[in-house]
């Protein structure tokens, strides 16, 4: 099988890189079949920055060759990728977009766990009940991150809030201290 991939030239600091057509067992610098471009992420201008042969690209994608992750970025962006090879790149992007949602929702779930913990600690009251459901949330969030279904997340991040909020109205009021206590007392006099 035949990937369309980068091959890394340039000296430290400086790289420089050709988009070849290259037989899958070949390593990174191996024998190439055919260039396709170049990029050189160090040009100052933009549009020199990427060099693509754009009909020998779609000739190879018509053979069935495989882009690499990075290169099929390059050619999304250059209006290159046709018909299913777009909508999977798409599809891809959707997917990318729900994990990092949903790896939020679930960073929120455990600052919220700590806070209870910290509150059941500190308090006389029982908000196990609350944590318990709090943690609920959370292994139900970390499921969605496989399935990367950001609503999902958000759903049980509302969850998780919504324990933490019964929580802080089921905790007892603070006492007043004794010596604030003191100090009315001296200032009434």
């Amino acid at each position: 099988m035949v990937r369309i991939r980068m091959q890394r030239f340039g000296r430290t600091h400086r790289p420089f890189y050709r988009i070849n057509a290259i037989d899958q067992r070949t390593r990174r610098n191996g024998r190439v079949l055919e260039n396709l471009g170049h990029y050189n992420p160090m040009e100052k201008d933009e549009s020199k920055q990427i060099v693509l042969k754009e009909d020998r690209i779609k000739d190879w994608l018509g053979r069935g060759a495989q882009p690499s992750e990075t290169v099929r970025d390059m050619l999304y962006r250059a209006d290159i990728l046709e018909g299913d090879m777009k909508a999977q790149w798409e599809a891809d992007r959707e997917v990318k977009m729900n994990r990092g949602e949903c790896k939020k929702a679930i960073k929120e779930i455990e600052g919220i766990i700590a806070e209870l913990d910290k509150a059941a600690a500190d308090s006389e009251a029982d908000l196990t009940p609350f944590a318990n459901s709090a943690k609920k949330a959370l292994n139900m969030a970390k499921n969605t991150v496989a399935n990367a279904k950001a609503d999902d997340a958000k759903k049980f991040l509302a969850e998780a809030q919504d324990a933490k909020s019964k929580a802080d109205a089921a905790k007892p009021a603070p006492a007043p201290e004794p010596e604030a206590e003191a100090e009315e007392a001296a200032s009434e006099e």
